[in-house]
């Protein structure tokens, strides 16, 4: 499945990714953002992309803008029968933040979601000094339905994730307000 945007494509991870994937999780400015803290190689993430990018019950694609692979996102934990999946973003190149990227790739993935994959609910986990990802969430529609108290700890500091979610019914009433094509 190949998603077009107006800034961004959203495509299948390819084996080819995995170096420029290493390179982006490694960038100390990500990390703060990101649950992987531990380095990544292009050989881990290679054997991550051959072994579990697609499965029964994950689906994870490439996103680029222009050509350029910047980030990924995915649907994890996909629960068939309940209809529900965790979803999860990241762009990683810093360069590509604060341009509406998150929010129209995000759009993307829900369009997905529901209206090919027939999910019922969608849900994340955002660390809560990520301000940026919370208010792409909430234009996107996910409404806050709880935290976890003080369960990251990055150097030194403890915070918070918040737990977030959309369900069908929500995205097809805010569905219109999507600038996705």
């Amino acid at each position: 499945m190949r998603m077009e945007g107006n800034l961004a494509t959203v495509r299948p991870m390819e084996i080819s990714d995995a170096p420029r994937f290493a390179q982006l999780i490694n960038d100390e400015k990500t990390k703060e953002y990101l649950s992987l803290v531990l380095p990544m190689n292009q050989y881990l993430k290679e054997e991550w992309i051959k072994k579990d990018a697609i499965s029964h019950n994950q689906l994870n694609f490439s996103i680029e803008v222009n050509g350029n692979l910047v980030g990924s996102a995915g649907l994890m934990r996909i629960d068939w029968v309940a209809r529900s999946a965790e979803y999860g973003i990241a762009i990683f190149d810093s360069n590509y933040w604060n341009k509406g990227i998150g929010t129209e790739v995000t759009q993307m993935m829900l369009k997905y979601a529901f209206e090919y994959l027939n999910l019922n609910r969608i849900w994340l986990r955002v660390f809560e000094n990520n301000q940026r990802a919370i208010r792409v969430y909430e234009k996107c529609g996910f409404i806050q339905e709880g935290r976890m108290r003080q369960a990251r700890y990055f150097k030194g500091q403890y915070f918070d994730i918040v737990l977030m979610s959309i369900l069908t019914d929500e995205y097809w009433r805010i569905k219109s307000e999507f600038q996705v094509k």
